[in-house]
This record gives C-alpha cells, structure tokens and sequence, in this order.
C-alpha cells in the first residue's frame, strides 16, 4: 500500500495496480494535480479499505494476481455502483476495451498514457458522478421532497396498487388508504403527491392520535390572537399550511367526533376558519386519509360520521399486509439492505439464502416497517460479511402465535363442529387478544403497535371479551 497524498481538493481517487512504481507515480502525479489519492497492489485489501475511504473514482489495473481488472469492475457494479471505473492496462486491445465498457467502465486507458489524458478522464467521470448524484437529488425532490420513495414488490397486488396511484394521482379527488400498521400507507399518499400537479406544493402529514384532543383544532386549524390563554399571537394551522398541496390524515379514524364534524365542512366547504377567528379562510388542497381501522366497523358502533366516510372514500386503496404477499419480501429486503447498508457504511453486507428465506417464510406482524427494523438490526449487529438466519432477531414467540392463529382458522381442531359463523369469529378474537397481550407483557402500547389496533380501540376489544381485568390489570 502506498501513502496518500496531503491537501485533497478536487477528488477520492483510489488506484489498484500490483506494480508498486505505478502505483507510487500515480498517487505523486494525482497528488500534484490536486486530488487525494491512495494506492493498493493488493485489490482485496483494497475493498477492506473502501468502505472508509469512500472514493469518488477508482481506477484498476487488468491483469493482478490477486483479481483481475473485470472481476473489480463487476464487483465495484454490485457494492459501489455510483463510483465510475476507469480501467488502466498495458495490454490494450479493442476487445479489452469493449468487454470493460460492456461491463460498467466509465473509460478505458492504455499505457503508457500522457498526464494530461489521465487527469482529463478522471476529471470526466468526477463531473459524470456529480451529474447523476444532482439528477438523484432533484428526483428525490420531484417525488415528493425525497420521501415518496418507489412502491416496491412483484405482487399482483401492489401492481393493483400502483395502478390506483396512477389513476389517482392525475385527479383532486378525495382519497382513502386503508391497510394494517406498517404497510406504507404514507409512501403511498407521498407518491399520490408527487405524481400530482400538486407536487410543487407541500405535502403535510397530520398524525391524528398523535395530537391530544385538546389541541387537535388549533394544530389543525390554526388560532388567533388571544384565543385562549398564551396565545399571544396569531399561528397558521397545518391545513392552511398545506394550501396548494396535499393533507394527509394519518389513522384518521381517531379524530374525536367534534372534529370529524369539521373536517367534514373542510371537504364539503373548502374553508376553515381559526381558533377565535371570525373569518373563513377559503383554502385549496387534496386531501388523503388513511387508517388500519375497519371503517364499516367504526360507523356501525357509532364511532365514525357515514357522511365524511363517503366524503374520503372517492378513491380506496387497500394496501395488503406482507404476509398476504410473501413474493415481495425478497425485493423489499434487498433493497433495504442496499439503502441501510450505504448509510451504514456497510455496503458489501449480503443476505445468506437460508436468511432470505427466513425471512420469506416469517409472517411479518409489523408488515413492511418491521422487516425494515430487522434488516437494520442485523446491518448494526452483524460482525461478519454475510447475514445468517440467526442474525435476524426474529422473535420466534411471534412464529409459534402465527401457528396457533394458523390452526384456529385453518381447521375444526379444538373446535366442536359444526358451529356459528359469529361465535367462531368471537372464539378467535379472544384466542388473538389473549396471545397479542401476553405476547406484549401487558403493556397495551405495544399490543397495539404489533397489532395495528390503537390504544383505543383495542381497550375496547378487551374489554368487550372480558380480557381487559384478566390480563392488563394482572400483568
């Protein structure tokens, strides 16, 4: 390995090349020219070191003993792919030439080559990197502000839902996300926003539960001076702040009836008047909801107004959970495992088959973002290059629920046959609340996280099979 050069200004370049003379003469002439420059006669040791050194060119001899040139550049394509290659031989032929560029290369160089064409070429593919990060960035921005991430799976039924984003997104029509916790409700919302001619304006999230009732209108609609005590001057409300954009109501089947109330005069009206306020504030938005309730459920019981249900329900999209849709979870892993490891500095971490599969045959309680979770954890905790089954932190406590539930909905065992529709269902929901809250220790917060259920509602559940004493209060 041959010392960097000091006073870096114009790019990481890093150089495999198993002559040590070249490899000394390329760091000196980069380093004159302005760039920070490192050498390896070993490749192998090369890519240990490039995870901290972070290159913005790699240039490669072809013929190493180690690893030949094409074997680096196949490699750099799959755990480096933005960093452009420029391949470096003696050997120079047009065949050389073509299966390199075919392969990925920014460029070919044969030796013996000028000063002034190498730096030109490293120059060329700084500014290509630099072109293609910008474009990422301004697509990120485009899509939503870099949130509306793409909707991924090979499932036929997130291709229903991408093409209910297509359909929807053109229009200004209310729309209704339905799907249990963790599914991607928002990234879906985040994608209707950007593929919208709303996309320039903001997209703001309002998560309901998340406001205390007695605070959900000011944040809602904003207040005037004097309103209430310490409202010492006038605030915009985040519908407001959305004028122009998209609202989006996250679990909006939490908001309290008074709200629903005026929510209900948003859409119908299109104006909001604030806190204390004596004027209506006309306002333009699109407005998204989305909730892991059962809607027919909550305005059956009483809970939910039918008139602001058929006012957001223009457009539904239901989102499936993951275990509905075991074909996606490859791809969802595997591209978590390329976004976390880049940002965890680990990019050459894989993916075994056997912990693929793993997490193929798992259920997924938590749906998308609790593979996200698991991916992460194993990125963090793993020491080795490669994750393992056993690296994944998968709670089999969580497997052995699925196969109870499994053997409650698959058969007659356990159960005397034939038997009531209705007294079936109640029969399990019991078993399920009983599993779901001894599994969470008794503690209904996260009950209701691993469920989808919110607090609220899932009070209610266990009260109404009579579990609520038996389990929470005794836990």
């Amino acid at each position: 390995m041959v010392p960097q050069t000091a006073t870096p200004n114009r790019g990481r370049v890093v150089i495999f090349d198993d002559e040590p003379s070249m490899g000394r003469i390329l760091v000196k002439t980069l380093g004159l020219e302005g760039f920070e420059a490192r050498s390896f006669t070993n490749p192998v040791e090369g890519f240990e070191a490039l995870n901290e050194l972070q290159p913005d060119v790699l240039l490669t001899d072809v013929r190493m003993p180690e690893m030949d040139g094409l074997t680096v550049l196949e490699r750099m394509r799959r755990q480096y792919p933005d960093v452009p290659v420029l391949i470096i031989t003696a050997y120079g032929t047009v065949e050389g030439a073509v299966a390199a560029m075919q392969a990925g290369a920014f460029n070919y160089i044969t030796k013996p080559f000028e000063q002034a064409n190498l730096v030109a070429q490293i120059s060329k593919a700084l500014e290509h990197r630099r072109v293609v990060q910008e474009n990422e960035r301004l697509s990120e921005q485009l899509a939503g502000q870099g949130q509306a991430r793409e909707i991924l799976g090979n499932s036929p039924q997130i291709a229903r839902v991408r093409d209910m984003i297509a359909r929807a997104a053109p229009t200004d029509s209310s729309v209704l996300i339905t799907g249990p916790s963790g599914v991607g409700k928002e990234l879906v919302a985040q994608a209707i926003h950007a593929q919208s001619r709303r996309a320039g304006g903001r997209f703001v999230a309002i998560n309901c539960p998340s406001v205390p009732p007695s605070l959900i209108e000011s944040e809602m609609f904003g207040y005037e001076r004097g309103a209430f005590t310490g409202a010492d001057r006038s605030k915009m409300g985040l519908v407001e702040l959305a004028q122009g954009g998209t609202l989006f109501l996250d679990e909006v089947a939490e908001l309290p009836a008074e709200m629903q109330v005026k929510l209900l005069r948003v859409i119908q009206e299109r104006e909001i008047q604030r806190v204390g306020g004596l004027r209506q504030i006309p306002v333009d938005l699109r407005l998204i909801a989305a909730t892991n309730r059962d809607l027919d459920e909550e305005m059956a019981a009483g809970r939910f107004r039918e008139d602001l249900y058929y006012r957001l329900n223009v457009i539904h999209i239901e989102i499936p959970a993951l275990s509905e849709r075991p074909e996606d979870v490859p791809l969802l892993a595997e591209r978590f495992m390329e976004r976390i490891g880049r940002r965890m500095l680990r990019p050459d971490l894989r993916l075994s088959r056997e912990a693929l599969e793993a997490l193929r045959q798992y259920h997924w309680p938590g749906n998308v973002r609790e593979l996200e979770n698991v991916i992460e954890r194993a990125i963090v905790l793993t020491t080795g290059q490669e994750i393992r089954p056993e690296d994944l932190t998968i709670d089999l406590r969580r497997r052995e629920l699925a196969a109870e539930e499994g053997a409650v909905a698959g058969g007659p065992t356990g159960i005397a046959w034939p038997i009531d529709y209705r007294a079936a269902r109640d029969m399990f929901e019991r078993q399920y609340l009983r599993n779901l809250v001894e599994y969470a220790g008794g503690n209904i917060s996260h009950a209701a996280h691993v469920s989808g259920i919110s607090r609220r509602n899932l009070y209610d559940k266990l009260e109404r099979v009579g579990l609520d004493e038996e389990l929470v209060r005794k836990r």
